[in-house]
């Protein structure tokens, strides 16, 4: 059984050697940027790399924590990355989940339908078939379609060259028919219409606070299938990922800071030349900088709109981030027996019917939230189900705007404690209602988790959660590049979520290494084993 003595993020050190240069500096130590470093060290010899986290631990977003003897964790889902766990020699203990993915229930009024989401394609495919027996054909016919776009995805080139361009014509024609396409007009080519199967098939949109007639219809399929196919999650806390990243990345040679924050990213006659530490006056020269962190603090803040092409800079101011979050992280007694309660699912989804991800959404824009009884998107995650720790449970609801709570925590401490604590009960009662009865009775331990703790924590200024929101008008080719203006200083903005994370660290270190690791593929392709 874990206790609270495992954390793994605390086991490490900065292992800093105080050199003036380096070859590679990253900046940002989750996922994303231990990732490009590790890809980058394992395809480069002798090559000196820096990695600096403001933080005292790997992981950013991804990782565990401790409080009143309880360990909480900050994700949820570990999609199927295995190929690249196994190209970086990453050995994680993972619990696959072989028969569900998701328990969803959908509520209107005092009428709640209830459906239990499989894992895999072909499995989800009969589910909806057996649920939904008349529209049975129509959902053959999308389902099949999906798994063709998605490996028509595997197809493309990233970074894409005009050849490249020309070839994906040919190659991934379902690919050039979607870009414009919103997943809901997808569901509408397919004739999919009826409330409660669109209810169910745009659960996969809402996950990012994202609606369907707003969401890319490759990107919401992408994260169907690659979260569904084969889903997992580690045996142990989360923290233990990035704290095996961060090991074997120290191993190869490559240095991490520690509890230091970029204050200024250094940039000389158009080409990126170091970085500078906040409240230290010397710069760190670098040849190439990866900057992982929110591209609004990155390149308005800490490269300055005045080293950017005011093209660039305008679209910046166009980019819409990714919405943040109100969390509620619980620790409970041991006088609840929490194998008994229907709960070992990545996600326990419960939400209004059609039409709440569009007012969650519209609210959010205009900078507030629209969450009330009678509409939310709220997910009950149990990690302890698998740590065997002690009995925690995850409240996560999204989408939330920064503003008004950025106010409070900033001229009303007081009362953006009794925003935080309403909230918090709102959730509760949601969680206890739907999921888990007498839940108030069991709480020893409650941490609740704001946008303005989201942007405090990463520096986003929106507090924003999953980086560039996944809208159709900003996807592909349309997103923000991973080579910026600013000679080689690059940032790898592929996706959301752990799967996107990745594929960006190895899209951008391809991109640095001329294709020579990837062969300029927009997905991770293992190299053939000799």
């Amino acid at each position: 059984m874990n206790n609270t003595s495992m954390l793994k993020r605390d086991t490490l050190s900065s292992n800093y050697s105080g050199r003036d240069r380096y070859d590679l500096i990253v900046i940002g130590a989750g996922l994303s940027g231990l990732a490009s470093g590790l890809m980058w060290m394992k395809n480069t010899s002798g090559m000196k790399t820096l990695i600096i986290e403001k933080n005292s631990y790997p992981g950013g977003y991804s990782t565990a924590y401790e409080k009143g003897g309880y360990v909480f964790e900050t994700t949820q889902l570990f999609p199927d990355i295995v190929d690249i766990l196994d190209y970086l020699g990453i050995d994680l203990p993972l619990k696959r989940y072989e028969k569900n993915f998701m328990r969803r229930l959908v509520v209107d009024g005092d009428h709640v339908d209830e459906y239990k989401i499989p894992a895999g394609a072909e499995n989800y495919t009969r589910y909806l078939t057996d649920t939904f027996p008349s529209d049975a054909d129509k959902i053959r016919a999308l389902m099949d379609y999906s798994v063709d776009l998605f490996k028509q995805v595997r197809k493309l080139k990233a970074n894409a060259t005009l050849k490249d361009t020309l070839a994906t014509i040919f190659k991934a024609p379902k690919v050039i028919a979607n870009l414009n396409r919103t997943y809901s007009q997808l569901l509408d080519k397919f004739g999919i219409t009826g409330g409660r199967l669109r209810e169910v098939m745009e659960t996969f949109t809402s996950f990012s606070g994202v609606p369907s007639d707003r969401a890319s219809a490759i990107l919401a399929t992408g994260a169907m299938l690659s979260s569904m196919t084969r889903c997992f999650r580690p045996l142990g806390f989360f923290d233990e990922y990035p704290a095996k990243l961060a090991e074997k990345f120290q191993s190869l040679g490559g240095e991490i800071l520690f509890s230091k924050e970029v204050e200024k990213i250094e940039v000389r006659d158009g080409k990126v030349s170091g970085v500078r530490i906040n409240g230290e006056s010397a710069v760190i020269r670098a040849d190439k900088v990866i900057t992982t962190v929110d591209p609004m603090l990155a390149m308005r803040q800490l490269v300055g709109d005045e080293n950017l092409p005011p093209e660039y800079v305008t679209k910046l101011d166009n980019t819409i981030m990714s919405p943040s979050s109100v969390n509620v992280a619980l620790g409970l007694d041991d006088n609840i027996d929490m194998t008994k309660l229907d709960l070992d699912y990545p996600y326990n989804v419960v939400s209004t019917g059609l039409g709440t991800a569009e007012k969650l959404f519209n609210a959010f824009l205009e900078g507030n939230h629209g969450f009330t009884k009678d509409c939310f998107h709220v997910a009950v995650i149990c990690p302890s189900l698998t740590t065997g720790a002690k009995n925690t449970i995850t409240i996560r609801s999204t989408p939330w705007a920064l503003d008004g709570w950025k106010d409070l925590r900033e001229n009303d401490y007081e009362k953006y404690i009794a925003e935080k604590e309403k909230w918090a009960d709102f959730l509760i009662d949601i969680a206890e209602k739907y999921f888990i009865p007498d839940l108030k009775k069991h709480i020893v331990v409650r941490d609740i988790s704001t946008p303005a703790t989201y942007a405090r924590y990463s520096g986003s200024p929106t507090g924003s959660i999953y980086d560039i929101a996944s809208l159709v008008t900003q996807f592909g080719p349309k997103r923000i590049p991973m080579k910026t203006p600013i000679k080689e200083l690059y940032q790898p903005k592929f996706a959301h979520g752990l799967y996107g994370t990745m594929m960006g660290a190895v899209q951008v270190v391809d991109l640095i290494l001329e294709r020579k690791f990837n062969k300029g593929n927009s997905l991770f392709i293992p190299p053939k084993k000799v």
